[in-house]
């Protein structure tokens, strides 16, 4: 039965795929537009089959912890190589230079998401809360 599960777990994470954003679709956050600097565009899969997009990982994060019933799967660009990364097993890096000021850099790569952040702290899925965003947007990094 275990092998059975983990065959058909298997199977539905083989499909499970990011979509390009259309074009003049707008941060379900913020309302931005989510083409404006296309490295950060993210995305999350809705239980409905339905995606939501954002300009940015500090938006669409935010959008997860306030509809994680909803929610099966988030994707956002790794920053080096701009492909679609599973945004729960990524590794963030604080950056300056966001859509609207401090935001998140993700990587696929902790070597790489360390490389970047110098001597600065690396993040994973788990670190990020409500909290942490909050003080992101604020401009105030732990």
């Amino acid at each position: 039965m275990k092998i059975f599960l983990a065959l058909i777990l298997g199977f539905f994470l083989a499909f499970a795929q990011p979509k390009e954003p259309p074009k003049g679709e707008r941060c379900v956050v913020c309302g931005m537009d989510v083409n404006m600097e296309p490295k950060l565009t993210s995305q999350v899969k809705l239980k409905d089959g339905t995606y939501k997009y954002a300009e940015s990982p500090k938006h669409i994060l935010q959008y997860y912890l306030e509809n994680k019933d909803r929610v099966t799967e988030i994707w956002v660009k790794d920053y080096k190589s701009g492909k679609w990364i599973d945004g729960k097993r990524a590794f963030y890096v604080v950056i300056k230079e966001g859509p609207m000021g401090y935001d998140l850099a993700p990587f696929q790569s902790r070597i790489e998401a360390q490389k970047f952040a110098s001597r600065g702290k690396v993040y994973q899925f788990k670190d990020i809360t409500k909290d942490f965003l909050q003080h992101l947007e604020m401009g105030h990094i732990h």
